[in-house]
């Protein structure tokens, strides 16, 4: 495998810099599709390690931009909508199996938890019991017999979560719900470990004294950073084997999601730890990543269903 990014990948992670840099500090969902789609970050045809890049560049800059950017694209790579990439609509996955509506003569009842971006613009990819098993359908959120119900998010600021209900509502037929969580799986991956790398590199600003405060030279914090460093680096590698797959599964976008969750919730913790009191500090960049981190935890797939997906795979039947 070459583990070098290819001009067209370090394209993609230039623009996203410049794009994630314009942002304002808590984007709405709509804001992040719409400013995406002008700068170019948004094509059906894109190469899923170009976007991963693209993303983990953006969570460097806003965590709840990238996590938007990435269940978009996940949709976008999908769905052959225009308005998707045009950035009239955002792309939004329904995040939790616990809840599956059914379908019936073309018609979607029942609730679907967990759905993210929540807003009316939004076009989201919902799993329903069909005869082949989970299958994925379309459903705009702003259609008659569609209703939100919005919930407070204990972080990502400006990323509105929730769940809808279905009465009757008009569905498009999306194929098997596999590709959709794959992608999403590996895209939100990339999100974590660009927030990974900036709680690492607020902890190293702190270690080298930038901030007049650091203790660099003791033995314990560069052992926190060089673990740190080592485990992301680790899962980005994970996660561009699993981007740069010819064929997609979802054992190895589980894979590269599971690790990425961990290395980057250790990151933060270990970054908290070198930061020190600072980090409690109401608006401190680590203190929001702490907050933000537990959607790594909880989106397309928690930890135990990551290990599930892993193990149906790799162990013996």
């Amino acid at each position: 495998m070459d583990f070098n990014l290819s001009d067209s990948d370090r394209s993609w992670q230039t623009k996203a810099k410049q794009f994630a840099r314009e942002l304002p500090v808590a984007p709405e969902a709509s804001i992040v599709v719409a400013r995406a789609a002008r700068a170019g970050l948004v094509d059906r045809r894109v190469d899923l390690l170009s976007a991963a890049v693209a993303i983990e560049a953006v969570a460097w800059e806003s965590a709840v931009a990238a996590i938007v950017l990435a269940m978009h694209t996940s949709v976008v790579c999908g769905l052959d909508d225009a308005s998707l990439v045009n950035g009239e609509m955002v792309g939004a996955l329904a995040l939790s199996s616990e809840d599956v509506p059914s379908s019936e003569a073309g018609r979607l009842s029942g609730r679907a938890s967990w759905v993210a971006p929540l807003t009316k613009k939004a076009l989201a990819i919902v799993g329903v019991r069909g005869a082949q098993g989970l299958e994925a359908v379309a459903v705009p959120l702003d259609r008659p017999g569609v209703a939100t119900e919005p919930m407070a998010c204990a972080g990502l600021r400006g990323l509105v979560c929730g769940s809808v209900r279905f009465d009757g509502a008009a569905f498009t037929a999306a194929g098997p719900t596999t590709p959709f969580m794959s992608r999403g799986r590996v895209l939100l991956a990339a999100a974590g470990i660009g927030m990974g790398g900036r709680a690492l590199h607020e902890a190293l600003n702190v270690a080298r004294g930038h901030t007049g405060r650091g203790a660099g030279g003791e033995q314990t914090v560069q052992g926190l950073l060089a673990d740190a460093a080592t485990e992301l680096e680790a899962a980005r590698m994970l996660l561009w084997k699993a981007a740069s797959s010819r064929d997609l599964s979802l054992s190895d976008a589980s894979m590269a999601k599971l690790l990425s969750t961990e290395a980057t919730q250790r990151a933060v913790a270990r970054a908290t730890q070198v930061v020190g009191v600072d980090s409690f500090r109401s608006g401190h960049i680590i203190e929001q990543l702490a907050q933000d981190v537990r959607a790594l935890e909880l989106f397309a797939g928690r930890t135990e269903a990551l290990r599930e997906a892993v193990a149906a795979d790799v162990l013996p039947s």
